[in-house]
């Protein structure tokens, strides 16, 4: 494989007019290095040449067979360059040759084509990017970043398909070639690697400890943050980024500690924990959907934080027991307006998060708010935000309404598919909770109640807490049991259905810890 040399750019014609990533690849002259690489050839195996996953792809490809060039020393800007007088220079010519070059990799990172770059920005300048390299930075990591920006969406929404198909006859996934030859290599990285001790899977009871503490710790955050926007001031967005991580941790050791902890709900400090459980189903929602980490951190932190313009409302109206009145439906709509109005005062805010926030009400039918939109006009994000949202609010006890139950909203929500909910995305969200999630009180076939704390690997419910005797009418000492297990009892206990806790004058919440 020869080296790319930026001087074969000298003189090139780049103002094409219409993106394609086969024709920007002819011009730096790498476009069979970039078709003949194992994953190009196994994508278009699997999905033919035209396939947008495909040409996201070969862009990454590119990025990477240009790396070396891309963080080496450019010439410093010349305002006064001119490409269109003769340039007898040696100096001159490479100048040209680095100039095309940075513009083709700007149309290759945001998916324009050149002319089109220049006439969205008519002032288009490469000085920024000359001089990145004496600043210390990576133009290679930049570049990379931009295109992970301008892709995500599109990256999610494939993401999202292949896991709807994973399914076959037999109900496993087959990896490709390459993808094995990813996980292998993993393996032996983490063989050698010594263990990092956040991510060291933990006992349920001792991942709720853990958690509980992270939980009071980010609903202290959350108060201190709507303290500072209440103010005028920026919200602290590193420092909830943090937050976000340390959740991302909990879940990492324990999934099932951090979502049964999400029940945990105080009717005056609904908005905060609301918040907080929607970071915890975004966690687990990107990784049913194996998001890299950056993907996961930033759908953490814009379900966070995508529902804080309600914070902004007034407090009879969070708190009011009986049904909005028209009016107070209409200020309550503002809350992604005065959402939108506190993210723009803060730095450092992923363009995810904005699409979380102005999309979440959104309607794959077109009969959500603010804006009316349907089905592809609505973010990736947003359709994600909406389906964590309605999740956690339908199995939240409320001031005005209590939970559902687990079951039910799961119900609840896949008679909305195609028509609140993006099909697909609700398919991959519900099969990761399982049709039994954490949190679901069940009927046991010794004559207990219990609520499911884990799950199996099939998403089956795995350990169940007894609480309540039926046989007695009576509550009993809590004792968890695993279900399917001979060793527990004579015979196999199962779940004979469902029950409504309140039946029992059960909640969830007072039995998780």
């Amino acid at each position: 494989m020869s080296a790319f040399k930026i001087e074969s750019c000298f003189g090139a014609d780049i103002n094409v007019g219409y993106f394609n990533v086969g024709e920007i690849l002819d011009i730096m002259g790498i476009k069979s290095q970039v078709m003949s690489s194992k994953r190009i050839k196994s994508l278009i195996g699997m999905h033919g040449r035209n396939d947008r996953i495909v040409g996201i792809a070969m862009r990454q490809i590119a990025l990477d067979v240009l790396r070396i060039p891309l963080d080496e020393a450019f010439l410093p800007y010349d305002p006064y360059f001119d490409d269109g007088k003769l340039l007898n220079s040696r100096r001159e010519r490479l100048y040209d040759a680095q100039e095309r070059f940075l513009i083709l990799c700007m149309s290759l990172v945001v998916g324009r084509s050149v002319r089109s770059l220049k006439k969205l920005h008519p002032g288009l300048s490469t000085k920024e990017l000359r001089a990145k390299h004496p600043r210390g930075q990576s133009l290679f990591r930049y570049f990379r970043q931009e295109l992970n920006e301008h892709t995500r969406e599109q990256v999610l929404s494939y993401k999202a398909r292949m896991n709807n198909n994973m399914e076959g006859a037999d109900g496993e996934a087959k990896l490709t070639e390459e993808m094995a030859a990813e996980q292998k290599a993993r393996a032996a990285l983490l063989k050698k690697t010594p263990k990092d001790t956040r991510f060291i899977p933990t006992h349920f009871d001792d991942e709720v400890a853990t958690g509980l503490k992270i939980f009071q710790d980010g609903h202290a955050l959350l108060v201190a943050q709507v303290e500072l926007f209440k103010h005028g001031k920026q919200l602290d967005v590193a420092e909830l980024k943090k937050f976000c991580r340390r959740l991302i941790d909990s879940h990492t050791r324990n999934n099932f500690a951090v979502m049964a902890l999400r029940h945990i709900k105080d009717a005056d400090r609904y908005l905060e924990q609301h918040a907080i459980g929607m970071a915890v189903l975004g966690i687990h929602f990107a990784k049913a959907m194996k998001l890299d980490n950056a993907y996961v951190e930033v759908i953490s932190l814009g379900a966070l934080l995508f529902d804080l313009g309600r914070f902004r409302l007034p407090a009879a109206m969070v708190t009011k027991t009986t049904k909005m009145t028209d009016s107070e439906f209409d200020l309550f709509r503002k809350h992604i307006q005065f959402g939108e109005q506190i993210l723009h005062k803060c730095d450092g805010v992923p363009k995810a998060v904005y699409q979380m926030l102005l999309d979440h009400h959104e309607k794959i039918d077109g009969s959500g708010y603010p804006a009316g939109k349907q089905d592809q006009e609505i973010s990736v994000y947003g359709k994600m935000a909406a389906i964590i949202d309605a999740y956690d609010a339908i199995t939240s006890e409320q001031s005005h309404k209590p939970s559902i139950g687990p079951i039910k909203a799961s119900q609840k929500l896949e008679k909305e598919a195609g028509l609140a909910f993006d099909k697909e995305l609700l398919t991959v969200f519900l099969r990761s909770i399982g049709k039994v999630p954490v949190g679901s009180c069940v009927a046991l076939s010794n004559g207990r109640v219990g609520f499911v704390l884990t799950l199996n690997k099939a998403f089956q419910p795995n350990l169940v807490r007894q609480v309540y005797s039926m046989t007695n009418k009576s509550f009993i000492e809590v004792a968890d049991i695993e279900l399917n297990k001979s060793a527990n009892l004579k015979s196999d206990v199962i779940i004979e259905g469902e029950v409504d806790p309140q039946k029992f004058g059960l909640q969830f919440i007072n039995h998780i810890s």
